[in-house]
């Protein structure tokens, strides 16, 4: 075992809403708490950490900063503080502080920023064009969550190889199967839903590719009067027009639910209970909810792009995301068949296993101490 350090972390992520770099920075922590160490992780906020998930652990500490500006915060209050507890590595997230004087690791998720500039927002993909490439060449090592998303940021940034290490996400261990009543009766008390019903996760924007799905969804139940009802799950994003446009053009406006942001301890009841998740995604650095659903035991359609045969493999139907008569075959007969939705169910199940916080952690901590042993 490498002599004991201090890793310090941005962790603001951890003080907010339940979302995918929450996700991803929660099951680091403890993954890392769940392996056998003696290394110290320093936790640096703007502002307390209450989440009940978060271990208890005398080898992990949090260091509040308070700050109202949180650019501020993350390029003068994080790294000066950093440096003065001594840290002989930091993790952050896209953007690198130069101020701070040890090895950096910085997780980038994904490149969609450059890759698909006409789904963000023109403020949103300036700053992150300018902050994030330099912040990777200042880095000592880039952690991105899948192969693919390696593959396209050595081929647009011409990194050297060594430097970018791909580790994979896992979902939240949270994550399984309810059953089947006592998810109908979650979701009933909470947001009123009926069953059955086809689900769709993640936050409402263009890369989703959300006017397809809902055009699949329309054209498989609505010829055969099929009962199922569209749940859409996530939080209004940029563009999230035309998918109120899509539902209205598709006539399915009235079969469809909007629950805005749940939060995580509500997903596996909605995994549970549906008959299928849609994720017909354009590009995506990893895809979380595909996995999660798998890992409840919900049957995935999902867009065969280069990550999500990474993610998902055969455990799911890949489907071309610029076909929406594909979708609407493979859909209608996942909702009409109960041997192939329970065979999707299985293999879901073995594929989700594949993936574990704590080998991502592993992984992770051999990084950082790889870094100190130079």
């Amino acid at each position: 075992m490498s002599s004991p350090m201090r890793i310090a972390i941005d962790a603001r992520c951890l003080t907010g809403a339940y979302t995918g770099d929450r996700t991803y920075w929660l099951g680091l922590v403890r993954g890392l708490c769940a392996l056998e160490h003696e290394h110290e992780i320093l936790l640096y906020t703007h502002a307390p950490i209450t989440d009940p998930l978060l271990p208890s652990d005398d080898r992990l500490k949090q260091r509040v900063i308070p700050a109202h500006n949180l650019r501020w915060w993350s390029w003068k209050l994080f790294p000066d503080a950093a440096n003065a507890d001594g840290a002989d590595v930091a993790h952050v997230q896209y953007t690198v502080p130069a101020r701070l004087r040890m090895p950096v690791v910085a997780t980038v998720h994904d490149i969609s920023f450059r890759l698909m500039p006409h789904c963000f927002p023109l403020k949103h993909r300036l700053l992150l064009n300018l902050t994030v490439p330099p912040s990777m060449r200042r880095a000592a090592r880039v952690i991105t969550v899948s192969e693919s998303s390696r593959r396209d940021i050595l081929r647009v940034y011409r990194l050297p190889e060594q430097k970018v290490v791909a580790i994979p996400n896992a979902a939240d261990e949270r994550m399984q199967p309810v059953e089947y009543a006592t998810a109908e009766q979650t979701l009933r008390q909470h947001y009123g839903l009926e069953m059955p019903f086809v689900l769709m996760v993640g936050v409402l924007q263009p890369r989703k590719n959300l006017p397809l799905a809902v055009q699949a969804f329309a054209q498989a139940v609505l010829p055969g009067n099929l009962p199922h009802r569209l749940v859409i799950v996530g939080k209004a994003g940029w563009g999230v027009e035309e998918l109120q446009k899509a539902l209205v053009r598709w006539k399915v406006r009235e079969r469809t639910i909007l629950t805005g942001y749940v939060p995580d301890e509500h997903l596996p009841a909605f995994y549970s209970a549906a008959d299928a998740l849609m994720y017909p995604s354009l590009y995506e650095g990893f895809g979380l909810p595909p996995l999660e659903a798998m890992q409840c035991g919900c049957p995935v359609l999902a867009s065969d792009i280069s990550v999500m045969r990474e993610v998902v493999g055969e455990a799911g139907m890949l489907l071309s995301p610029n076909d929406p008569v594909v979708w609407t075959q493979a859909l209608h007969t996942v909702l009409t068949n109960e041997w192939v939705r329970q065979q999707m169910r299985q293999r879901g199940f073995r594929q989700a296993a594949r993936f574990s916080w704590k080998e991502s952690a592993r992984r992770t901590l051999e990084v950082y101490e790889a870094l100190i042993s130079r």
